[in-house]
């Protein structure tokens, strides 16, 4: 996967690999020791996504590993594909 400043990721679409269009990337958390993505912050008008309830802030959080790539918007899988 291509290197991409966290900072230029803030507000980007977030679609699923169908096309369906799940929300906005409100934010990422990483592993501050290893430095490797920990999860994607989803703002979305969806009550849940893909199994994933919104938290009392309106967010969905889901694992970093879901992230199929990154072009004009944020490309995620469903964990099905992930773990199939």
């Amino acid at each position: 996967m291509q290197t991409v400043l966290a900072s230029t990721l803030s507000n980007t679409q977030v679609v699923s690999t169908d096309g369906e269009e799940l929300g906005t990337l409100h934010n990422v958390t990483f592993n501050t020791i290893g430095g490797n993505l920990k999860q994607i912050v989803i703002e979305t008008d969806a009550q849940e996504l893909f199994g994933k309830n919104q938290d009392g802030d309106g967010y969905v959080r889901l694992p970093a590993e879901l992230i199929e790539a990154i072009r004009d918007h944020l490309i995620i899988r469903s964990p099905d594909e992930y773990l199939g």
